[in-house]
């Protein structure tokens, strides 16, 4: 399915047709990798074409790759409800309770080496056309901050948006970003944790990805970093292929060392054609896993 060419700007990439959203502005969308510490300038590069070919990863264990071929891709986050996650829910951070950079949902990656970070199963995933990610690795507007303070106090910067601004009023879609930029740079760089209490930029990103959706925004977050980026609602996602499984103990293993980071694979296809000349006990049985879910899956696209 061609998704049509990427619409790129400072705050959003929004993927396929725009159907009749605003006009993005014309400064060029820039990817920062500055995070990415063990990153060449080839991966970098690498990245940047995965991202512009709308190719991205989710790394998982072998068991919820299972369920989300059964059940297709959901949102399986920590509830309240969860015991030893109770301590946040008193906090205030419910919504939180996933684990990830930025809060529920699905993360996806255009960094595959990241994406296995989080399981041996590597996933590539499809972006439903017109679905609109906002990219959290630029510092905010200083201008749009300044205009903010000016406007609403410094109170705008420590507070929920609707405690400080009249009840007239509301952020527009620009400054939504701004702000949740400048709390993700926050939260990023302090050493709140240090103290044993919540990061008040945490509840305030989460203050700001709830605008966010109002205004029809589908996820955030970083597309080279490891956090990644989320997307909220995991229907504008489609598996697309199980790329590889993970064979052996030693992948595994190197994949979850980030000194490591699969240096010796210089790319993709490199990695997969190991895993499949694994002759480790069990490697047999994963490879026909992988085939037989790939199998599936174009025969259920075929259908669509």
């Amino acid at each position: 399915m061609d998704l049509g060419s990427i619409t790129q700007d400072s705050n959003i990439f929004c993927f396929g047709k725009n159907e009749g959203l605003d006009k993005p502005d014309t400064l060029c969308f820039q990817m920062h990798t500055a995070s990415a510490t063990h990153a060449s300038a080839t991966r970098s590069a690498e990245v940047l074409a995965n991202l512009g070919n709308r190719v991205f990863y989710h790394g998982t264990s072998k068991r919820a790759a299972r369920r989300i071929l059964r059940e297709g891709l959901r949102d399986y986050s920590w509830t309240e409800k969860t015991p030893q996650f109770k301590y946040k829910a008193e906090q205030g951070l419910v919504r939180w309770m996933h684990g990830g950079s930025y809060g529920r949902g699905t993360y996806i990656s255009c960094n595959w080496r990241a994406a296995l970070c989080f399981g041996p199963v590597l996933f590539r995933l499809e972006l439903q056309p017109a679905t609109r990610i906002v990219h959290l690795d630029v510092p905010p507007d200083p201008k749009v901050m300044d205009s903010l303070q000016r406007e609403f106090g410094k109170q705008i910067l420590t507070a929920s948006p609707w405690k400080v601004m009249p009840k007239n009023k509301r952020l527009t879609l620009n400054e939504a970003i701004q702000l949740a930029r400048y709390h993700c740079a926050k939260f990023e760089t302090s050493n709140w944790w240090r103290s044993g209490k919540p990061n008040p930029h945490e509840k305030l990103m989460l203050d700001l990805r709830n605008i966010l959706v109002r205004y029809g925004i589908h996820g955030w977050g970083e597309a080279s970093d490891i956090g990644g980026i989320v997307i909220f609602a995991t229907d504008r996602l489609k598996v697309a292929e199980v790329v590889l499984s993970l064979p052996t103990e030693a992948l595994y293993l190197e994949a979850r060392d980030p000194t490591q980071s699969f240096r010796r694979f210089d790319t993709l296809a490199s990695l997969a054609a190991a895993t499949r000349t694994a002759r480790n006990r069990g490697a047999a049985n994963t490879l026909a896993w992988v085939d037989a879910a790939n199998a599936a899956i174009q025969g259920t696209m075929k259908h669509l």
